[in-house]
């Protein structure tokens, strides 16, 4: 099945007959089948000459798209971050107020990348790869351009102004 979410449904009906020498074969497997596919959702009828075969979305979403794999941290303002342990691992996660695109393009307008990244106490290749999905982001694209300057990023109007503006998200 392909791996991406379904928006409805499927469902598809034949008119079918049993091939010559199958017909008790196929009397005897169709419950067992039947049986089978309605344990995983799918629900597949057969009536006289007649077949039909329903996927459920909701089911088919929930199987697939399960939510698996690492979770993304949030990075707070103050760079901090705490670690607690957790089935015999170690987990950590950044604690504090989450830092937004509005706190990161003054950032970017007065500093260099590695004065950022020392801030921010990030790694420097999650740093690039959180900077390089802003610059592409419509929060950025939003910006009107005469506001992207040091002198505008050092002024008090530049927070509400970068808060303001929609699409202002998580870093």
């Amino acid at each position: 099945m392909p791996k991406v979410k379904l928006t409805e449904s499927p469902f598809v009906k034949y008119i079918v007959e049993d091939a010559p020498g199958f017909e008790k074969f196929n009397e005897k497997f169709l419950p067992v089948i039947i049986e089978a596919l309605n344990s995983i959702h799918i629900n597949l009828t057969v009536n006289e000459n007649e077949l039909s075969l329903f996927i459920p979305a909701s089911y088919y979403n929930e199987y697939h798209k399960r939510n698996a794999g690492r979770r993304r941290k949030i990075m707070s303002k103050s760079g901090e971050y705490e670690s607690y342990e957790f089935n015999g691992h170690k987990k950590t996660f950044y604690s504090g107020e989450k830092l937004m695109y509005s706190d990161v393009v003054p950032l970017l307008l007065t500093k260099n990348d590695a004065e950022i990244i020392r801030e921010l106490n990030i790694p420097r290749a999650t740093y690039y790869r959180h900077k390089k999905t802003l610059l592409a982001s419509r929060y950025y694209q939003s910006i009107d351009k005469e506001y992207l300057t040091k002198d505008f990023a050092l002024s008090p109007e530049a927070v509400d102004y970068y808060k303001s503006l929609p699409g202002n998200m998580s870093f």
